[in-house]
């Protein structure tokens, strides 16, 4: 089975409709109907450490929201929020994306969206205080039927993120001095069959989700996948 896809065109970043309030929406925020899963993550100008993000919801309730994440662990990190959503059996659709704050503030937002071909296999987060030159390599079994994504959040500067490993799926910011989010992602295999995933950056402050993404909807399934009887 071959490895799944990024879908490009409509893998990229909104902007909020509002600055202020208990919620953040982003609107017409675009699923095409060859999408298997989508991953929304959502990030405010505040830290973590000021506010937090306590849900996130797509408007169609044909995309079944499979985890809900909290990204940002560090309290210098902007205050991120991200959600996995199986959209396998929806078809195409167009809906608002809304990600709710512990109590109501003033401040941007900026929401990044991966749309793949492909269905959740495993996921991890991590948290950087002053990052500057970084990288994450991940392995699995099943390392012929699956890709390396990274999907963050950036204090400040993210004109000046640049992807060393790995391929840039979007790049965008609320504003340049505010909070940015960014896409990433690895198909190719270095070493042992291990990904790879770096970028170099000014330092700052980043919250990131590392997600593996199968072609197969259960890769390790006895019968299905990788796992076979002993016999």
């Amino acid at each position: 089975m071959p490895q799944p896809t990024i879908i490009n065109a409509q893998s990229t970043d909104y902007a909020a409709t509002s600055n202020s309030g208990a919620d953040r929406t982003f609107e017409d925020v675009v699923i095409p109907a060859e999408a298997n899963t989508v991953i929304i993550l959502v990030a405010l100008t505040l830290a973590e450490s000021a506010r937090t993000l306590t849900n996130l919801t797509f408007g169609n309730a044909s995309a079944i929201r499979t985890h809900l994440i909290d990204v940002s662990a560090d309290t210098f990190a902007r205050a991120t929020i991200a959600g996995v959503f199986d959209v396998s059996a929806a078809g195409a659709m167009t809906a608002d994306v809304v990600a709710t704050l512990d109590s109501t503030a003033t401040g941007g937002a900026r929401c990044g969206v991966i749309c793949s071909t492909g269905f959740v296999e495993s996921f991890t987060t991590t948290s950087h205080r002053s990052a500057t030159d970084c990288e994450s390599i991940s392995f699995s079994p099943n390392y012929a039927e699956n890709i390396f994504t990274m999907i963050g959040s950036c204090h400040v500067e993210i004109g000046g993120f640049t992807v060393t490993e790995g391929t840039l799926i979007f790049k965008g910011a609320q504003s340049e001095a505010h909070v940015g989010v960014y896409g990433v992602v690895q198909d190719t295999a270095i070493n042992t069959n291990q990904k790879k995933i770096g970028y170099t950056q000014t330092i700052e402050e980043h919250a990131e989700l590392f997600v593996t993404l199968s072609s197969q909807r259960n890769p390790f399934v006895q019968g299905q996948g990788l796992i076979r009887d002993i016999v």
